[in-house]
């Protein structure tokens, strides 16, 4: 078989000052929130090896991924060891932030195969036999939720397609609409989670993350879940029944859940986990004396792309993410526009559900973790996080001009959703934002884009 591939591409990593802004420029072509150009390319040759995943004929195609024992034999792209090797041993790993968005074309592709090459190197290589990054378990923690998210984001990619091209002709179909902005948002929320957590391993103190990674092992399975239950419904009820390829694409993630450590039992598990980090994110919690509770420094953990401060104090990882839900809501008290009012007034409603949170935790704090009330105080903080993350992110990026996340649609609806999971009453009045967060979703699968916070073009 002939892949279509294009030529291959040396890039510098310090070009000379007069290509600078060309390949810079090129940068932000690949993406609203471009990385680094190196970074950039390399993601682009991956995607460009594993090759066309629609052909029947491509090794690393769906089709033959599905079949397990074929896709255990397939050769690692030798350059995919590279990415693992900090750049101070001649390889290419600089941040974790920066290697999640390298892997992101074999993460998109198959779950399994995303376990295998993506995230046992680091699981082998973190035994000290080995080059790898530091705090390698924590980022291979973080990687599984990483994959999870891409993989079901390339089935809401094929959903959006098939509700798109059928509801032009049938106006039954636009009902889905909204559920696949619903479905959309929840990634985002997801994935505005994981990108923090893994800025926050760049935290020279070794114990800064475990309370965040064990906040996304427990909640980015559970969203995902709800997410992957929404994208079966509208295949189904659009005519991908159980045996279509978007279907089996569906299952295949659903069967490789346990194999990638992202199933319910691994949610379980980080659950404990955020159970026993209780009382340092009760403590995180602002009191609403602080005038300014998030830090200056600290803000940066949301700059997705860009580096993070050096010198911040571990504690202010978890401080940054509770003072993100009142901090927002403040700043957001005197816009003028209905849908940054809109988000102001559910960022105003989780911050309360904060505060009434803030006794209960704190006496939880050394409770039992079997203890089920103790767990779904556990689950509420969880989803405070997921909220934050989404206000720190969407805020930092609307510092940066024409950029989809930085708009507050999205936000809101991300918001909405996990008000809902908490069960507390929306507030009043608030504008629908499905139809807008739908448009931008519709508009950048049609032009091969990805679904992920970063706008990433796609070669495929």
């Amino acid at each position: 078989m002939t892949l279509t591939r294009p030529a291959p591409v040396t890039a510098p990593s310090t070009p000379p000052a007069s290509r600078k802004e060309p390949l810079q420029a090129a940068a932000r072509t690949y993406a609203e929130l471009p990385p680094p150009v190196d970074a950039a390319l390399r993601a682009m040759r991956l995607d460009a090896l594993l090759g066309d995943p629609a052909d029947a004929a491509n090794p690393y195609g769906r089709a033959a991924l599905a079949d397990r024992v074929r896709a255990g034999r397939l050769p690692v792209p030798g350059a995919l060891h590279d990415e693992f090797v900090p750049r101070t041993d001649g390889g290419h790993f600089t941040t974790a932030e920066q290697l999640a968005r390298a892997l992101r074309p074999l993460f998109r592709r198959d779950l399994a195969l995303s376990q295998a090459w993506g995230v046992r190197p680091l699981l082998v290589a973190d035994d000290g036999t080995g080059c790898a990054p530091a705090r390698a378990g924590e980022l291979a923690a973080l990687l599984g939720p990483a994959a999870l998210i891409a993989v079901t984001g390339t089935v809401l990619r094929d959903a959006v397609r098939v509700v798109d091209a059928r509801g032009r002709h049938e106006p039954a179909v636009r009902q889905w609409h909204g559920t696949l902005a619903e479905a959309f948002a929840d990634l985002l929320a997801c994935e505005s989670l994981v990108a923090v957590a893994l800025r926050s391993l760049e935290l020279p103190d070794a114990e800064a993350a475990p309370a965040l990674i064990a906040a996304v092992g427990y909640v980015v399975p559970l969203v995902a879940a709800d997410v992957r239950n929404a994208l079966d419904l509208v295949l189904h009820e659009t005519g991908s029944g159980p045996g279509s390829p978007r279907a089996r694409a569906l299952d295949k993630i659903t069967e490789d859940l346990a194999l990638a450590a992202v199933d319910w039992v691994a949610s379980t598990v980080s659950q404990v986990k955020l159970v026993r980090e209780l009382t340092e994110l009760t403590d995180a919690v602002p009191d609403g004396r602080s005038p300014d509770p998030e830090g200056a420094g600290a803000r940066t953990l949301f700059r997705l792309g860009e580096p993070v401060a050096p010198g911040i104090p571990a504690a202010e990882c978890h401080r940054a993410l509770a003072a993100a839900l009142p901090a927002a809501a403040a700043r957001l008290a005197d816009a003028g526009d209905p849908a940054h009012v809109a988000l102001a007034r559910a960022a105003r409603r989780l911050t309360t559900e904060q505060r009434t949170l803030r006794q209960p935790l704190r006496r939880a704090a050394h409770a039992d973790p079997a203890d089920p009330s103790v767990r779904a105080l556990a689950d509420r903080q969880a989803l405070l996080l997921l909220a934050a993350a989404v206000l720190g992110v969407r805020e930092a990026a609307a510092d940066a001009p024409g950029t989809c996340i930085g708009t507050p649609d999205w936000a809101l609806l991300a918001l909405v959703r996990v008000t809902e999971r908490l069960d507390v009453p929306l507030p009043t009045g608030l504008a629908d934002p499905r139809d807008n967060v739908w448009a931008v979703l519709a508009h950048r699968v049609r032009h091969h884009v990805d679904v992920d916070v970063y706008a990433t073009r796609l070669l495929w």
